[in-house]
């Protein structure tokens, strides 16, 4: 195995791909070979490793580097429809040489250093025994190696200089003002009919694990700013008395902006945890039923959140 390649993500968006991409990269960096993902291009032109790709998908990522759109967008549909010509060229001829997690149950498959190099490689030399391994669906996931080599993956997923730039001017302001600025995501959009709703939180709700936030850590309101990143709008009557700062940046940059907050209290989600992750800072799961205040006491960095169900650890 000379290369790994990506040809294809599970339909998800930044933050599901991102797990995924990441578990590969840590594998890659544990077998010592080259990794390519062409299916990453929506989002590589805002990051730095777009160099390593092939033309035809430098070319793709140019087309999305000032979309802000979400998957159901008619260009971004269009854009999917077209590249999966080659998703279903690849699974035609390089049919001996692909990887696949695309299973009904949802079942996650653990890539080396998280399980024994040999035991993976057991019982697919055919698969193994060729210069290049296809890899299609979502559900790799590697967590020792995420450990292992975090900061080569911190160093390696970053933002472009420009994205980075202006992150770091917008948190900088912050700091000099606020002396606590917590991360707050709201998921809405496809959350509130999704599965009946039952991932949709009303942000009436999200006011009241706010305040009770507040009084179980003995905040003061006036030092901290609550950042707010949602993809829907926000009902700001209902924040009254809260220092708000509403983004209406990229979808990577809120990434890199939650990770820097000193805590995230966000839905149940995959972009919060994978920003927890990034910023080695608390994901607090916002729940419609009684929030589990005591499960938090003692969380003072990133730890597998048992009610944050998105991740598939």
């Amino acid at each position: 195995m000379k290369k790994i390649i990506i040809f294809k993500h599970g339909g998800g968006e930044l933050a599901n791909q991102l797990w995924n991409y990441m578990s590969i990269y840590a594998w890659s960096l544990e077998e010592k070979v080259r990794l390519r993902n062409p299916s990453f291009y929506e989002y590589h032109g805002l990051f730095n490793f777009l160099k390593d790709e092939g033309l035809a998908v430098r070319l793709m990522a140019k087309m999305f580097t000032n979309y802000r759109g979400r998957k159901q967008n008619i260009w971004k549909k269009l854009w999917r429809a077209l590249y999966s010509l080659y998703t279903r060229s690849v699974e035609l001829t390089k049919r001996k040489k692909i990887l696949s997690t695309e299973n009904l149950s949802n079942k996650v498959t653990y890539l080396p250093p998280t399980v024994q190099s040999n035991d993976f490689k057991s019982g697919r030399s055919d698969l193994f025994s060729h210069n290049d391994v296809y890899m299609a669906g979502w559900l790799f996931r590697n967590p020792l190696g995420l450990e292992k080599y975090r900061t080569t993956l911190l160093k390696v997923f970053t933002p472009n200089s420009q994205l980075a730039e202006k992150m770091n001017g917008i948190m900088s302001k912050i700091r000099q003002k606020y002396q606590k600025v917590i991360g707050l995501h709201i998921r809405q959009g496809d959350y509130k009919t999704w599965k009946g709703g039952k991932y949709f939180i009303e942000q009436k709700r999200i006011r009241t694990i706010i305040d009770e936030y507040i009084a179980n850590k003995g905040l003061k309101i006036q030092e901290i700013l609550f950042l707010i990143m949602s993809d829907g709008s926000i009902e700001k009557e209902l924040f009254e008395g809260l220092n708000i700062m509403i983004s209406k940046e990229h979808a990577v940059v809120d990434l890199f902006l939650l990770s820097k907050t000193d805590t995230i209290i966000g839905s149940d989600s995959s972009f919060g945890h994978l920003a927890s992750w990034f910023g080695n800072i608390p994901h607090i799961v916002m729940k419609s039923e009684k929030m589990d205040w005591e499960y938090y006491k003692d969380k003072n960095g990133y730890f597998q959140n048992k009610y944050c169900s998105m991740v598939h650890f």
